[in-house]
């Protein structure tokens, strides 16, 4: 009798080692989610860190889409500012882990600006080049966003803008088009507006059509599609103007614009320059927002 009980406890015990777990099968403890990442402005580069998955699920954010990609690239437009991302990781068997981190991403400015003489919407845009010794220009403001290139000017009271040269480099690129001498240190304009700085005025705009980058221009036809405020007395000191270029009327546009500007009275005497002429002057340039939601590359 006592051999057949210790032959039922053999039997038993066996029984319970054999309908163990599977070490062979993976579980969520076998997932380990982690990432890192760097940015070059509002493009940020994902290193997926994860162990134990075969696929992966991006949130970065912003409400926009998820992306599967392993090691994405995306780019904010939309939202800047501290943002929580989420990479969940997910092994072939379904069980998923996941991971969130806050980055930093530059402030994404939302502005709408109305060309109406009125600068107040103009307060939230930083200065993108001053010159307050200029001989009458002597702040710039651009705004790219939306269908026209913005352009917000300040100067003492000398600035009246009867006629102007507005030299336009569009395409980023200033080694092409017109290569002036009072900006050596980068022009290449591609366009060229002459005339007052007033809506429905005589004004024009021209193309460059020499290939060397001489003084050579191709008339366009009057500016009745940009639109300025005429200039506006801030103070006894100071005037401003604002104005609107369509992008439609500057071609192919690249990831910069450049912009220079020679005044002049409403009888051809110069005025004055913008930046001012030096050995070393070149265009202001602006980069043009990107506006394009970015799909995961």
């Amino acid at each position: 009798m006592k051999n057949i009980k210790f032959l039922f406890y053999v039997i038993s015990f066996s029984f319970l080692v054999g309908c163990g777990s599977d070490d062979s099968a993976s579980s969520e403890s076998d997932i380990i989610a982690d990432f890192s990442f760097e940015n070059d402005g509002s493009l940020f580069s994902f290193t997926n860190l994860s162990q134990g998955a075969t696929t992966y699920r991006w949130d970065f954010g912003d409400l926009s889409f998820y992306c599967e990609k392993e090691n994405p690239k995306y780019r904010y437009v939309t939202v800047g500012g501290e943002i929580e991302v989420t990479l969940t990781a997910i092994n072939q068997e379904g069980q998923e882990a996941y991971v969130t981190k806050t980055i930093v991403a530059p402030e994404v400015l939302d502005v709408e600006i109305a060309i109406d003489g009125s600068f107040e919407d103009w307060s939230d845009i930083d200065y993108l080049y001053e010159e307050l010794d200029g001989v009458s220009v002597q702040k710039i403001k651009v705004w790219g966003k939306g269908d026209n290139i913005n352009v917000y000017l300040e100067g003492n009271t000398n600035m009246k803008m009867e006629l102007v040269d507005i030299f336009i480099n569009s395409d980023g690129d200033s080694a092409s088009g017109f290569l002036s001498w009072q900006w050596p240190n980068g022009s290449g304009a591609d366009y060229l507006f002459e005339g007052p700085l007033l809506s429905n005025s005589w004004g024009a705009f021209y193309e460059h059509t020499d290939p060397n980058g001489g003084w050579a221009w191709n008339w366009l036809g009057q500016s009745q599609n940009m639109i300025s405020s005429g200039i506006i007395s801030l103070n006894a000191q100071n005037n401003a103007v604002e104005f609107s270029i369509p992008k439609t009327q500057l071609g192919s546009l690249g990831s910069t614009i450049g912009f220079a500007f020679t005044e002049m009275t409403s009888g051809w005497a110069g005025v004055g320059s913008f930046p001012k002429v030096t050995a070393t002057s070149s265009f202001v340039v602006y980069e043009i927002p990107i506006e394009e939601i970015s799909l995961c590359e």
